[in-house]
């Protein structure tokens, strides 16, 4: 379509949290498609310019954007559950510690989805609500 598309991420390959060679590969085929790959790379700041985004990384490059996409990740949103009057175990980004069964430290509770905070797609946690169903 005539668009150049950069991406930016902050390890050696996009992904994390994923198989590393399943990770290389489809960094591989990203850059296959024509997209430029920044591993290690953060941005540190936008400005809307009269032409469009100016985009400037951590490593000094900056790039003239008409449209950016950041995702920054996700962060548990478990602060209103009051967790901490039952003896939930929670960890410092708020994240519900659980075990491979998703039980939490008190054995009537366990938690799963993205606020136990282990592989935060939304596929798995609609399996895991469901299988938990």
């Amino acid at each position: 379509m005539g668009a150049t598309v950069d991406l930016l991420y902050r390890k050696e390959l996009p992904l994390r949290g994923f198989d590393d060679e399943m990770r290389a590969v489809v960094a591989k085929h990203l850059e296959g498609r024509g997209i430029n790959l920044h591993p290690k790379t953060c941005l540190t700041q936008l400005v809307k310019t009269e032409s469009g985004i100016k985009a400037s990384a951590d490593s000094g490059v900056e790039f003239k954007a008409d449209v950016v996409l950041f995702a920054t990740g996700r962060t548990p949103n478990s602060k209103r559950l009051n967790l901490e009057s039952v003896g939930v175990e929670v960890d410092e980004t708020g994240a519900i510690k659980v075990d491979e069964f998703s039980r939490t430290n008190i054995p009537s509770i366990w938690a799963v989805g993205d606020v136990t905070n282990r592989m935060n797609l939304t596929p798995v946690a609609l399996l895991e609500g469901t299988c938990f169903a």
